[in-house]
């Protein structure tokens, strides 16, 4: 009597598991096939889709820099980099950087200032004054931008330190993609022929055309189209 009862348990027992086993068989193929009908994205699509997870660059003017000239860098900008907003409205130059005795701004202090402006992502800024930063030469030497490395900020001057003559178009933009090189994270390079070449407190972007392989690698990474 004991055997028979047993039998039938042991068969609902095997039959439950057959079942779960083909149930499992059967939501495997079902994934399977929702998978194949699933359409693979476009090239298009990816690229739009790596381009939403890119931070932007936002350009600020401080006090009377023309807003065309900063459209103009805007526009140069946007064929290297795939999002980047101007923001109009000018910003004032914080006064406790300005050193009157030389008529110039603090570098550093304008970088610590636009680090409010990053948005979660980059931050430039454009200026028509001299800049200056301490080296061996002067604790106030004149210089044509500055970048924390890695920082995400920078600030560009239009005007010579030395002749207080404005910079050409060309300069400005070779000084700009210098200088976010720096706020992307590339240091200065060895390469003489690359755009992020150390200027040895002078000029060099004129002998420069272009970032040399490994700084375009660099920049590929971070969303640069180059």
């Amino acid at each position: 009597m004991r055997t028979k009862k047993i039998i039938p348990v042991i068969a609902t027992i095997i039959l439950c598991v057959i079942m779960v086993a083909c149930g499992g068989k059967q939501s495997r193929g079902h994934q399977k096939e929702q998978a194949k009908q699933a359409p693979a994205k476009t090239t298009s699509q990816q690229a739009k889709s790596r381009e939403q997870s890119i931070a932007t660059i936002y350009i600020y003017r401080y006090d009377d820099f023309p807003e065309a000239k900063a459209a103009q860098l805007r526009d140069q900008l946007q064929k290297f980099y795939p999002s980047v907003i101007l923001i109009k409205t000018s910003i004032p130059l914080p006064q406790k950087y300005y050193y009157k005795p030389r008529d110039r701004y603090k570098g550093t202090g304008l970088l610590d200032d636009l680090m409010r402006f990053r948005n979660g992502g980059y931050a430039l800024g454009l200026t028509r004054q001299i800049i200056y930063d301490k080296n061996e030469k002067s604790s106030t030497f004149g210089i044509f931008g500055i970048s924390y490395i890695g920082d995400s900020v920078s600030v560009i001057s239009s005007l010579r330190p030395r002749t207080l003559k404005p910079l050409s178009d060309d300069d400005m933009q070779e000084l700009m993609l210098h200088e976010l090189g720096h706020a992307f994270g590339l240091p200065h390079c060895k390469d003489e022929r690359c755009m992020m070449v150390d200027a040895e407190h002078g000029y060099k972007f004129a002998q420069t055309e272009s970032f040399c392989n490994d700084c375009k690698k660099f920049l590929k990474s971070k969303g640069w189209k180059l």
